[in-house]
Order: structure tokens, then C-alpha cells, then sequence
């Protein structure tokens, strides 16, 4: 493979990596920090997000296991906490 392959597959799986991160739908994520502003620092399997508006009726509680949908645009919300056994 030439170098001019190598570099081709890395953007390709580069451009593929930021479309999946950035498109719209939901994913669960760890409550890491919660702020009197309606909003919460999350942690999610592609890393930390800070700042993320919460859904009035969701009470925030570090270590909540929670729901977070995206969108297109970047934009995040947590809509609430996961039931717990």
C-alpha cells in the first residue's frame, strides 16, 4: 500500500468517525456534574460533554445513568435519568 493509499484510508475513517459522532439520535451517558442552570456535565462511551441542558422534570444526580439525544447541529439534551433495580 502506498503512502498515498494510507493516507486516503485515514481520512476516509477520519470523515466516517465524524459523521457517526455528529449525527442525530440518542445515547446513554454518566452524570458527572450538575448545575443550578439546568444543566449537567455528562460522560459518554466517545468522551466527556460539558454544559448539556437537562428537561425540567429530570432532577439531576451525579452518577445518574441518563438518556441524551442529539441532533445534526450539535445539539445535546438529557431527557432523563434510567430506572435503577
Amino acid at each position: 500500500m502506498t503512502t498515498a493509499q494510507r493516507l486516503a484510508d485515514a481520512v476516509q475513517r477520519a470523515a466516517t468517525r465524524t459523521i457517526v459522532q455528529e449525527a442525530a439520535g440518542w445515547r446513554m451517558a454518566t452524570v458527572t456534574a450538575t448545575y443550578t442552570d439546568g444543566t449537567v456535565d455528562i460522560t459518554t462511551a466517545h468522551g466527556p460533554v460539558a454544559r448539556v441542558r437537562r428537561l425540567k422534570p429530570y432532577t439531576a444526580a451525579v452518577n445518574d445513568r441518563v438518556v441524551v439525544l442529539t441532533n445534526s447541529d450539535g445539539n445535546w439534551v438529557v431527557i432523563g435519568a434510567l430506572a435503577t433495580s
